[in-house]
């Protein structure tokens, strides 16, 4: 399986992206949403990441991202989006080809051997749908961070992802694709890594596991803010439950997008599903035998 990560990077998402490509995921591009921060600042943290795990995936700019409602998370994620560590500017290049046209070329060439992984805003796979729809009837693999569910709540909270545009969240979701997976921003929270663990991570002797230790503290401190314990990971889970399918469970669902809020209610059959309980106990294991 061939995988595209749609990415806002943002440091759960930077943990997210070398989970995936350190359990071997076979990523055959990048295409950059605009979400957590402004648009160079996470292409630079994105070329950053590119540079910490010394791979060499295609990069691609969507041409659509600041047509959504831009609304910084500087607050969770620091004024560079990695933890307020301002790494140096990479030199690495994005390609030529945008975000829209290598989802499309993408789907052509590899059609259900593609799984497209959606970490921020839907803003690039909607973008991708509205000029080929015909993707549609190819891509049957999307796996999607967003959305909330809680069948004891009425009324969902705001979650970030489909607030900053939840118009391309309506077209995702309005879209028949085979097999779309959720997994929410609830399950993310419920996905703590003990505060101890990423801090032993410090005196670790491999530079990603400590590049690791280093953008966490930051979002560590948010976490707390929202009377969390530890580091809560809805990318990395996300990531997860592809690298073993046994850490999350799903069921299907609807889901119904008004205004900037995502309604998702269970139902015995479709083909949208939503993460409903994870094996918190195997999400550790997995992230502690990568980071370590």
């Amino acid at each position: 399986m061939k995988y595209i990560f749609d990415t806002d990077p943002g440091i759960d998402d930077a943990i997210a992206i070398m989970l995936g490509y350190l359990n071997k995921l076979d990523i055959i591009g990048f295409t950059l949403a605009t979400g957590n921060i402004d648009k160079e600042k996470s292409a630079n943290n994105l070329k950053t990441i590119e540079d910490i795990l010394g791979c060499n995936i295609p990069m691609y700019y969507g041409t659509k991202e600041n047509n959504c409602k831009f609304m910084s998370a500087e607050y969770a994620h620091g004024k560079d989006g990695l933890g307020n560590i301002f790494m140096p500017k990479s030199l690495r290049k994005f390609e030529e080809k945008n975000a829209e046209d290598f989802i499309i070329d993408s789907v052509n060439k590899y059609k259900d051997d593609l799984t497209f992984v959606c970490l921020g805003p839907l803003t690039n796979l909607a973008s991708a749908i509205k000029k080929d729809p015909s993707i549609e009837k190819k891509l049957k693999h999307i796996v999607i961070m967003g959305s909330t569910y809680n069948p004891l709540i009425d009324k969902p909270y705001k979650e970030f992802n489909v607030k900053i545009d939840p118009l391309s969240a309506k077209v995702v979701f309005n879209t028949k694709f085979e097999d779309i997976k959720i997994i929410t921003h609830d399950i993310g929270i419920i996905s703590c890594i003990e505060t101890d663990y990423i801090n032993s991570l410090y005196y670790s002797n491999n530079k990603i596991s400590k590049f690791v230790y280093i953008i966490s503290q930051k979002y560590i401190e948010f976490c707390k803010t929202r009377n969390i314990e530890g580091l809560a990971t809805p990318d990395p889970i996300t990531v997860a439950s592809l690298i073993n399918p046994k850490i999350v469970e799903f069921k299907p669902c609807t889901v119904d997008i008004k205004e900037d809020l995502s309604y998702v209610n269970l139902i015995n059959k479709s083909n949208i599903s939503v993460s409903t309980n994870i094996n918190l106990e195997l999400y550790k294991i997995l992230f502690k035998k990568t980071f370590n």
